[in-house]
Formats: structure tokens, C-alpha cells, sequence
């Protein structure tokens, strides 16, 4: 970091903190936005300047390089130049010092669309009112209210009104023609590398002038504004984490853009261990890579491209689960006993955001390095232990429990705040907690700060991305979620909770009623129109929510429908989805019903309506299996919605036709290349049709992806050897891969002995030879062993092949160390 690199500044860190600004005066921005008085803010001087609030005359904007707000033709598109010059100007007036409060009005735009979008409770400000006078009077919302109407009788509630907040009806007006369209347009505004964003997205007004003030930031302010506002950076990267949220799909560019933001934030941070532990905040797969990714060049296979010559030890197959931090890892705590309590307050919640980034885009290996690091700043302790007691009614004996114990690094005030209400269990056998033969160990009931709470989600959440979906994976879950219930403190933290315990419950018999029952519960208390004078505030709502992986208020009632789907509860499922614009999901609930007839009505009157919607083309292409449809929803979108060719390719795949397949798949990645699918079938339609190196790189992006992934190794070492004798190497390391995790199976093992012998490594060889063995002999007996693997193998022994360039006594250890895996081989294995 430069010396003349400023640090983030005290009320900087407090604003992104959440905490009361020290020494501001109660009416600064600042300290207003970390009180949660929004409006108050959106009516600030600052905000009146850059979004032109007062302009109700033409000569105001004529010095300004924009389109002119009271033109007719002014639209959607037109308000970014519009902001631009108002920004630049303001700028000017009021000197480099005013990005500090540009800054902050950006952050508050986007706490205004995460709380009517996420958390509630509803900021009763129209966006278009920030905007000049003719424009706000064009595009004010119809309706405002403070309860919510009933619907007349008999009402169609796909015609009353606009269904803001997924079902609740302002004023029972319906919204003007000119704000849905300026609406529909933000909405398309949003998306992003061919993915859609949701339609019916809430006042998206909010969040685009969120974009125009923290992310695109005319380049010729650029540096100024770092200078005076660095946190700027920080903001930028949570706006477009929330944009990323409203894609069918995560898209690449955006997640390159928010690592993009965080990395540049790291250089205003006071110094710290985590300084050095992480150079940079780029992807861990990038670093650890096995095979090379873009070097697909012929190379001859030199000695560091080969691994040395040793069997794979039964610890590597073992599969890691989180359990419990590594040793090294936690030892990394006591690195930073000499860095100050805010310092690593600030530390904890950058690296936990970066975990979460991480974690919402299935990367899990990256999300745990920086949760850990997370945890180290934080300075929580925990692990994972047992502890004897029951958890039926009628048990008569004790068994043990995994609990889990934890204890934060400061003293925590016990205060307990308005939180959700958690639903009883009422069940007739099981009980409603674990009641311990001993009383519970300290740690398993002392209460923790609220950010290792969050990072204790954050590990939970991370258990359930590294492992498969089964009973286990929940048990080793549920402890994290227990330990963050035991003792409420805020409000987000508890819904989180509460959200990730309905999941887990919603596969049991005994516990999924309370698993609905609940969710239904988060549901409603989001989408009341104002808080209760017992319930939190937005402030406090909003203070940890970028450090939790919380749903989206129409993302969360999805999760209630498809757990009404589960139950056989298809009517109110359907419901939900219908309400939501959610095609693809109306269509399984009609076809579940035997009415795909409907289905079809439902989706062509909405295409009437919306014509140039790709994505309901898409579905009418999904229900009726018209590959033209396809193609019809790839042209409406200018050819940039992925999906369209993503349908398209797996219907010419699942035919046969793999050439189209490549071409369609091709076109769907180079759009949003985040879609693993995608890129695993394109390299398997790339293997049909012998395009080896589009197959190679289709595997490699699978395994970038996703590192666990057996069966992409698999295929990305017989594509490797494909390719030739110069890339045996590579398929010798992708093998090994696949081989961690696909222990049980005995081709792979195979492979792998080939490959070994050919490349000389005879150990390797003999190792996996008796596996295939193993996994072979109940099966099929003395056919279980490779004769012809086995003679060769002998012989490079017994020719010398094996040690060949070795220097003598070299050469007489391997030879000793060959000759007594062949014994072993033989007595242990062939012979038994």
C-alpha cells in the first residue's frame, strides 16, 4: 500500500459498519443513514443536487451536457447522462469534498431498494420523486398507502392493481402506463451477460441511481472521488452483489466487477495479517489450479508437469467436510493480537463479505478461505463436540449430541432485541430442544457478538456447498444454526437462522409442518407495510445484511411454494408462482395437475401482453418442446439471452445433433461463461463430435467451477489423452483429481494405471492396479486383475525401466520399494 494511499476514514468505517457515527453532528448524512432515516437523506441538499430534485424550469439544465428532462422523448436510458452532469456539476461547485455526501446517497439509494426489497419495512419515498420536477410528476407511483387494501370479490389478482412486495396492492389503482414502462426498461437495465432480471422487481428506480452513484462514476472523477470517498469501492461492490441478486443466473461480469471493487478496497485498510495472507482477493482455483487452464499448446512433457511417483494415500480420498477450523487456520487468530479492536471489526466484516460473495456464487473453497480469515480477525473460537442427552420424549437412554462450542473474543453485553417470532415445534415425540444429561457446556450457551454469529451462518452455509445434499451434511449444519438461535440480538442475523432451520427441517417428517409454518412466518413479517412498535427498525435490519446470504422477499415466498410442492399442496404452490410471474414453476405445477393446456393459455396471454420477452418464449419453448420457439426467444432478444441457447443446445443434444449442440452452447457461454452446466455439456457434444481442445476447455472452466466435480475430471483426462502422447502429463493430473472423487469407481482407477505405466510410474501403476482389484474381484473374480497391465508392469521392473537414470544406490532403494509393492500385490490381493 502507498503512503499516500488514504486510509477508509472513521466515520467511513462506521457508516459501513453500521455503527453511530463518534463527533457527527445528528443531522449530518452520515450519522442519518446509519440511523436508518433514509428519507431524510433522500431529501438532503446533496440529493436534491445530483439527482436535480428542483428542477422545474428548462433553464436550469440548459449549461448541462444531458438530455433535457421535460423533452418528451426523455426515457429510462436517459437518466444515467442526465445524473453524470448533474453529479460533475455539483462537483464543481461544491468542490472535490462533496463525494463524501454523493457517496453516501448512493449507499442510501441502495438501503432504500434492500429494504423494500429484502427486509422491509416499506420506505414510503417514490424513487421518481428524486428525480426533476417533470419527471416525477411523468413517473410517480400511483399509489401509496399505509395498509393494504382487500381485494374485491371475485378480483382477478393478476389485473387489480401493481403487486408491489408480491401480493400487497397500493391503493388498488393500477400503475400508471409511463412508470411500468419506465419500470420494464431499469429492470432491462440490469441485466446482465444475456441473463434476465426479475420483472416485477419493486421500485428498481432505487437501485439504478444506486449504480450512477457508486459504480459508474464518470472516469474523470475517478480518482478524485477515491481520494475523498475510497469506501465508495465498498458500496460499489454491495450494489452490484444486490444486481447479481435479481438475475435468473449469477453472471461473470458483475462477479468480476464486485472481486474487482473489493480488491481495490483492500488498499485503504489499515494493515493487518490478512495483508499478506491474501495477496489478492482473486478466486482460489485460479491459484491452485492443477491443470493448466490456457496453455493448450503442444509442449513435451517435462519433470515438473509430473507429480512425483507415489500412490495416492487414503487421507487425500477421504472427503474433507467443516467440521471443525484446521489447526493451521485458527493459529492465524493469534496473528493478529496486535492490531486494534476496530481494526480487525473492519478486517472481520470485509473478509466475511468476501466469503459471502464467494459462497452465493457456489465457490466454495474461496468462500471458506476468507470466513476463515474472517474468523481469525474476528478472534471467535469454536469447534465442533458432543455432549450426551436426548432428544425424544420417551428415550430412556442417552446418546450424544454434536453440539457446537463457541466463544467470541469481547465481552458481549447480553441484549436482546425485537426479533422474528419462532415457531414451537408442538410435536408428540421429538423435543423441542436437546435436553442434555449434564447441563450443556458454557460455550454451547454463552452468548457471541453478532458478527461471529454471521460468521458462523457463513460456515453453515459453506458445509452445505462443499458436501452432498444428505442427512448428514444437515446434521453437521444444524449445530451452527442451534448455537445462533440460543440468544436473539439481531434481527437479519435471526431470520437467517430461522430461514437456514426451515431448510434443513423441510426434509423431515416430524419437523416440516413447523419448516412451513416458519417460512410462511418470515414471509409475512417482511411484507407487513410498517414495523410494530416491538419490531426492528431498518436500521438495524439492514445493518449486517450484506454479511448474510438473505433472500430476496419474492426468492424467499418462491421457497414457500416449492415447499407447498413437496408437501402435495400444488393449488397454493401454484398460486404463489402465478403471483410472482414465475413461469417456468407454473408450468410444473399445471403439469403435476395434468394441465399443460392451461399452462400454454396462461403463457400466451402473457406473451400478447409482452411480446418481446424472450424468457416467456423460452418457456412456451419449454412446455411445447418447439425448438423454434428457441430460436424466436434468441432473436426478440437482439441474440443476447443465453438461456435461448442454452434450450436449444440440450434439445439438439438429447437428439443426437452435437455439432448444433457446440454451436448453441458456444454462443450460451460466451454470453455468461458462470453457467457450469453449460460448459459441461458443451465439452461432453465437443467429445461426440472430436473437437478435443473446445472439449478440454469446456472440462477445465466445469473443474474451475467446480473442483469436485469427479465425473468433468474424468472426462478432461480421456480428452486430454485424445490429444496426443505430448499431453499425457495433464491427463495423468486430471486423473488424479478424479480419482478423489470417484473412489468407487473402477474404469477411473484403470485410467489411471495406464496413464501411470506410460508415463513410468510404476509405483503409481502397481497402487492402482490393486484397486481396480478391489473394486473389481466380488464381481467378477480372477477376471478382476489386468494380465496384460500386470506383465508390463513386471517388466519395466524386472528390464530396469523403472529406475532407469537413477544413480546406483537410487536406483537399489526403488528397486527394493517396487519389488515389495509386487509382493503385497500378490500375496494381499491376486493370490487371496
Amino acid at each position: 500500500m502507498s503512503q499516500d494511499t488514504p486510509l477508509l476514514s472513521q466515520t467511513e468505517r462506521s457508516v459501513l459498519l453500521g455503527q453511530s457515527v463518534a463527533g457527527a453532528d445528528d443531522a449530518s448524512l452520515a450519522a442519518l443513514l446509519v440511523q436508518g432515516s433514509y428519507e431524510e437523506v433522500l431529501r438532503s441538499g446533496t440529493a436534491k443536487a445530483v439527482f436535480g430534485t428542483d428542477i422545474d424550469d428548462g433553464a436550469a439544465v440548459d449549461g448541462l451536457d444531458a438530455p433535457s428532462p421535460f423533452g418528451p422523448e426523455f426515457a429510462a436510458a436517459d437518466i444515467r447522462p442526465l445524473v453524470a452532469a448533474l453529479v460533475r456539476q455539483h462537483v464543481k461547485e461544491a468542490g472535490p469534498a462533496a463525494w463524501t455526501s454523493i457517496t453516501l446517497v448512493g449507499a442510501c439509494c441502495l438501503h432504500a431498494f434492500v429494504e423494500t426489497n429484502w427486509t422491509g419495512p416499506d420506505l414510503r419515498v417514490d424513487p421518481a420523486s428524486l428525480l426533476p420536477k417533470p419527471l416525477a410528476a411523468r413517473w410517480q407511483e400511483s399509489f401509496i398507502t399505509v395498509a393494504p387494501l382487500e381485494l374485491p370479490e371475485g378480483a382477478d389478482k393478476h389485473e387489480i392493481g401493481r403487486r408491489e412486495q408480491m401480493g400487497r396492492v397500493y391503493l388498488g389503482a393500477e400503475q400508471s402506463e409511463q412508470r411500468a414502462r419506465l419500470d420494464r426498461e431499469l429492470v432491462k437495465l440490469m441485466e446482465a451477460d444475456g441473463e434476465e432480471a426479475y420483472g416485477l422487481t419493486p421500485r428498481p428506480l432505487y437501485l439504478y441511481l444506486a449504480r450512477l452513484l457508486l459504480v459508474d462514476i464518470p472516469s474523470e472523477c475517478l480518482a478524485e472521488r477515491d481520494a475523498e470517498a475510497p469506501s465508495g469501492h465498498w458500496w460499489a461492490a454491495r450494489m452490484l452483489l444486490i444486481q447479481q441478486s435479481l438475475l435468473d443466473y449469477p453472471a461473470q461480469s458483475l462477479l468480476d466487477q464486485i472481486v474487482e471493487h473489493l480488491d481495490q478496497v483492500r488498499k485503504y485498510l489499515p494493515r493487518s495479517p490478512a495483508s499478506d495472507a491474501l495477496k489478492s482477493v482473486r478466486s482460489a482455483d485460479e491459484q491452485t489450479q492443477v491443470v493448466p487452464t490456457d496453455d493448450m499448446d503442444d509442449k513435451p512433457v517435462t519433470d515438473d508437469m509430473v507429480v512425483d511417483d507415489e500412490p495416492i494415500e487414503s487421507k487425500e480420498l477421504a472427503a474433507e467436510t467443516i467440521t471443525q477450523v484446521p489447526e493451521s487456520e485458527t493459529a492465524g487468530s493469534s496473528l493478529w493480537d496486535t492490531v486494534s479492536v476496530m481494526d480487525r471489526e473492519l478486517w472481520a466484516r470485509y473478509l466475511l463479505e468476501l466469503g459471502v460473495v464467494y459462497s452465493q456464487h457456489s465457490m466454495p473453497l474461496d468462500a471458506k478461505r476468507h470466513i476463515v480469515q474472517a474468523q481469525a480477525a474476528s478472534g471467535l473460537q469454536w469447534q465442533m463436540s458432543g455432549a450426551k442427552g436426548k432428544r425424544t420424549r420417551f428415550q430412556t437412554f442417552d446418546i450424544t449430541q454434536l453440539v457446537l462450542l463457541a466463544r467470541s473474543a469481547q465481552r458481549v453485553d447480553s441484549e436482546h432485541n425485537a426479533v422474528p417470532e419462532a415457531m414451537d415445534l408442538n410435536d408428540d415425540m421429538l423435543l423441542e430442544n436437546i435436553e442434555f444429561t449434564e447441563s450443556s457446556p458454557e460455550l454451547a450457551r454463552q452468548d457471541l457478538q453478532i458478527m461471529d454469529k454471521c460468521i458462523l451462518l457463513a460456515f453453515c452455509l459453506n458445509v452445505q456447498n462443499e458436501n452432498p445434499a444428505h442427512g448428514l451434511t444437515t446434521e453437521q449444519m444444524m449445530p451452527f444454526v442451534t448455537r445462533v438461535l440460543q440468544q436473539p440480538s439481531n434481527w437479519s442475523v435471526y431470520t437467517m437462522a430461522l430461514l437456514l432451520r426451515s431448510r434443513l427441517e423441510a426434509h423431515k417428517t416430524r419437523t416440516v409442518e413447523r419448516a412451513t409454518l416458519q417460512l410462511q412466518q418470515l414471509v409475512d413479517q417482511i411484507t407487513r407495510q410498517l414495523p410494530e412498535s416491538d419490531e426492528a427498525g431498518a436500521a438495524e435490519r439492514l445493518q449486517y445484511v450484506f454479511g448474510l446470504s438473505l433472500p430476496s422477499q419474492w426468492a424467499m415466498e418462491c421457497e414457500l411454494a416449492h415447499m407447498f410442492m413437496s408437501l402435495g399442496v400444488i393449488r397454493s404452490a401454484l398460486d404463489i408462482f402465478e403471483r410472482l410471474h414465475m413461469w417456468d414453476d407454473v408450468i410444473s405445477c399445471y403439469t403435476l395437475l395434468g394441465q399443460t393446456e392451461v399452462a400454454e393459455r396462461i403463457v400466451r396471454r402473457e406473451l400478447d401482453a409482452n411480446p418481446d420477452r424472450p424468457k416467456l418464449w423460452c418457456v412456451l419453448g419449454d412446455l411445447k418442446r418447439d425448438p423454434e420457439l428457441w430460436r424466436r426467444a434468441w432473436e426478440v432478444s437482439g441474440q443476447r439471452f443465453a438461456r435461448a441457447m442454452r434450450s436449444l443446445g440440450a434439445y439438439h443434444f438429447k437428439n443426437g445433433e452435437y455439432a448444433e449442440a457446440v454451436e448453441c452452447y458456444e454462443k450460451a457461454v460466451q454470453l455468461n461463461p458462470m453457467y457450469e452446466n453449460s460448459w459441461y455439456v458443451l465439452g461432453c457434444a465437443a467429445m461426440k463430435t472430436e473437437q478435443w481442445p473446445t472439449a478440454a476447455k469446456a472440462f477445465l472452466r466445469v473443474v474451475s467451477i467446480d473442483e469436485n466435480n469427479g465425473e468433468s475430471w474424468n472426462n478432461l483426462a480421456t480428452v486430454y489423452l485424445r490429444m496426443g502422447a505430448e499431453c499425457q502429463a495433464r491427463a495423468y493430473h486430471a486423473l488424479r483429481e478424479a480419482i478423489k472423487y470417484m473412489q468407487g469407481s473402477w474404469q477411473v482407477w484403470s485410467n489411471y494405471m495406464q496413464v501411470a505405466m506410460s508415463l513410468g510410474l510404476v509405483s503409481t501403476a502397481i497402487h492402482a492396479l490393486g484397486r481396480v482389484i478391489d473394486l473389481r474381484v466380488a464381481k467378477v473374480g480372477p477376471e478382476s486383475v489386468d494380465l496384460d497391465a500386470l506383465r508390463a508392469i513386471v517388466g519395466m521392473v524386472a528390464r530396469g525401466a523403472a529406475f532407469k537414470g537413477m544413480d546406483e544406490g537410487e536406483a537399489q532403494r526403488k528397486e527394493q520399494r517396487l519389488t515389495e509393492q509386487l509382493d503385497q500385490l500378490f500375496t494381499k490381493k491376486i493370490e487371496a
